[in-house]
């Protein structure tokens, strides 16, 4: 090829090429209204959200929603009691005071004067035939089947059931210092029938 035609088409593969390289003009500028558009279209999405949340958040606040919580009623337990073995206490005795007439039922009464002493008493009949002495106008000694019944071991007691009279002219019961300790039922029924009979008398 000559160096003129050579020179020609390497000036025309120049140019050719430059036109290719050069961007458009017109495709560029008509392109940047439609991203500018779409920038403002997101822009005011995101101030019309800020501006709403501004009215909600500026308006009166909402009352309170008050939601009552069920209220749970506990039911009352029951326990079922434990049986627990407990020893058995062993009851003692009641022990009275020395002084204290027991509390016997004296039952039908008889009268029974004594004129030595210008009174007349009641006499339990649970005694049976009953009899009396007063050797020194002081002591009165009863005798009956009842006083009668103490056992041998008690046999001195047997002469000591009765009334005493004192200088001014009162009356006291007259009984053994000590229990039985063979019969303290029957000693204790003897001293409340002989205490209901000394408290009886009256004048005749």
């Amino acid at each position: 090829m000559p160096a003129r035609e050579r020179l020609s088409y390497e000036q025309a593969e120049r140019v050719r090429t430059a036109r290719i390289e050069t961007p458009n003009p017109g495709r560029g500028s008509g392109a940047k209204p439609w991203i500018i558009v779409g920038i403002v279209a997101v822009v005011a999405i995101i101030l019309s959200i800020v501006v709403v949340n501004m009215a909600r958040g500026g308006g009166a606040d909402p009352k309170p929603t008050t939601t009552a919580a069920p209220t749970t009623t506990k039911s009352p337990t029951t326990s079922t009691p434990t049986e627990t073995s407990t020893p058995t206490e062993t009851k003692k005795p009641e022990t009275k005071p020395a002084n204290q007439v027991p509390k016997v039922d004296v039952g039908p009464t008889s009268q029974l004067d004594i004129p030595a002493w210008g009174v007349t008493s009641q006499l339990s009949q649970k005694f049976g035939s009953t009899s009396y002495a007063i050797p020194d106008n002081v002591n009165l000694t009863l005798d009956s089947p009842l006083i009668n019944s103490l056992p041998e071991s008690c046999r001195a007691m047997r002469t000591q059931w009765g009334a005493i009279r004192a200088e001014d002219g009162t009356y006291e019961v007259a009984k053994p210092a000590e229990s039985c300790a063979a019969a303290p039922e029957l000693f204790d029924e003897l001293w409340g029938l002989t205490d209901a009979f000394v408290k009886s008398f009256k004048p005749l």
